[in-house]
């Protein structure tokens, strides 16, 4: 981040949260970095193993105050739940590409999509669609009103 201009989000576990030295690395770095943690977003993968939940709502609160955003990612699917977001308390919610994939001929995952995008759209949370593999897609979640898209009809990951 100190040698790119540019916002970027990494990959957070239950496990790496609940890992004391992982937290404790973490949150020296967010302290040592001030000037740079507006631009991290954490996406907090989905976890069925979560054992101390306490820690994973401290450690957000915590890296929030430094401006850190978090994005519960894989929304949708899982053990992502609306239940978590009471507790996450997300800046975004990025919508897993299982729903994204299919909403071009499944109304199943069309109304749940647009149940997401309503839910988020009242609690101020921005929405992501995930797997944005063509042009309709993209036009679908634009009409539904979620605020961005990532997928290979955007462009394919690259190397910074």
């Amino acid at each position: 981040m100190q040698k790119i201009d540019k916002a970027i989000s990494v990959n957070i576990s239950s496990f790496d949260i609940e890992n004391i030295k992982s937290r404790r690395k973490i949150i020296q770095l967010l302290k040592e970095n001030k000037d740079l943690t507006s631009r991290l977003t954490f996406e907090i993968l989905e976890d069925e193993n979560i054992i101390h939940m306490n820690d994973i709502k401290s450690f957000i609160e915590e890296v929030k105050s430094y401006g850190v955003k978090i994005a519960g990612d894989d929304f949708g699917i899982g053990y992502s739940n609306f239940s978590r977001l009471m507790i996450f308390k997300p800046d975004y919610i990025k919508i897993d590409g299982s729903l994204i994939r299919n909403i071009e001929n499944d109304k199943y995952s069309l109304d749940l999509v647009k149940t997401i995008q309503s839910f988020s759209e009242n609690q101020n949370i921005k929405t992501i669609a995930e797997y944005v593999s063509n042009e309709n897609i993209f036009k679908i979640v634009k009409e539904i009103g979620i605020d961005f898209s990532q997928g290979y009809f955007l462009g394919k990951p690259e190397a910074l």
